[in-house]
């Protein structure tokens, strides 16, 4: 799936992307909720849901101005409907930590994909983080089934190793310094190299949040959407920590690049 993806992005108005994002916002939110809340009624997944998917909104098209508001429009709606619905109280305050957790997990952190987008050339940083990311997990896989031998952190993730994040490191480097030699000749190399190690890194901190979740789910994937390859969960974790990393990066560091 990952040309028509990408040929949509790159040939498509920022609308599309708009959508994709706000796709992957509801298909991640329903699997986060069946692994962290299997027991909770339909009325409170659909409130998380609908939570994440609007504060995807507001991020992504409202005015930062706003954004405090919102917040705490949000908690209070989540205060009223868990009073309304709980009928455990002792377990009612995990259950709001959790939901509040997956809101923003998701819903917050997804959004700056689309902040990317309406940035200077931010169609250009978008194929960039997509093509960082994706090198870094390549590469990871390929050097960690390769020359793997010392475990990363065993606890959450049995299979990934220090080779593994080394070699994904040097991959996400390498397509970051070709990708903008070819796409945004005025960065250098300095500021690729840059990107490209903090996006792998920030992307395998994604992939280790989501293993804890589903290893306290005791499940091996998100969900079942990509057959053989788990669900929208297991395929965009990497970019949940990795796309906010590229936004604030661009947006307060390296103010001048194209």
């Amino acid at each position: 799936m990952g040309p028509p993806v990408i040929a949509l992005i790159a040939l498509g108005p920022p609308q599309v992307l708009f959508f994709l994002v706000f796709l992957a916002t509801f298909l991640g939110l329903r699997e986060f909720f069946d692994l962290a809340l299997p027991g909770a009624g339909g009325v409170e997944r659909w409130t998380g849901i609908g939570l994440g998917l609007a504060l995807s909104i507001a991020i992504a098209f409202g005015n930062g101005e706003h954004l405090s508001p919102a917040f705490a429009l949000l908690i209070l709606l989540l205060s009223i409907v868990s009073m309304a619905l709980s009928k455990n109280l002792p377990s009612t305050v995990s259950s709001l930590a959790v939901t509040f957790f997956g809101i923003f997990y998701i819903g917050f952190l997804l959004s700056h994909v689309s902040l990317i987008r309406i940035m200077p050339a931010g169609k250009e940083w978008v194929l960039f983080l997509i093509a960082t990311v994706w090198a870094g997990d390549i590469f990871a896989l390929l050097g960690g089934v390769l020359l793997g031998r010392h475990k990363l952190y065993p606890k959450i993730s049995p299979n990934k190793t220090v080779e593994g994040l080394l070699t994904g490191a040097a991959g996400s480097v390498l397509v970051a310094l070709v990708f903008a030699s070819l796409v945004l000749p005025r960065l250098g190399k300095g500021l690729p190299i840059l990107l490209g190690i903090g996006l792998v890194i920030l992307g395998h901190i994604g992939d280790f949040t989501e293993s804890m979740i589903k290893r306290s789910a005791q499940v091996k994937d998100s969900g079942s959407l990509f057959p053989g390859h788990g669900g929208m969960l297991d395929r965009m974790d990497s970019f949940l920590f990795s796309a906010p990393f590229l936004h604030y990066s661009l947006l307060y560091f390296w103010k001048e690049a194209p």
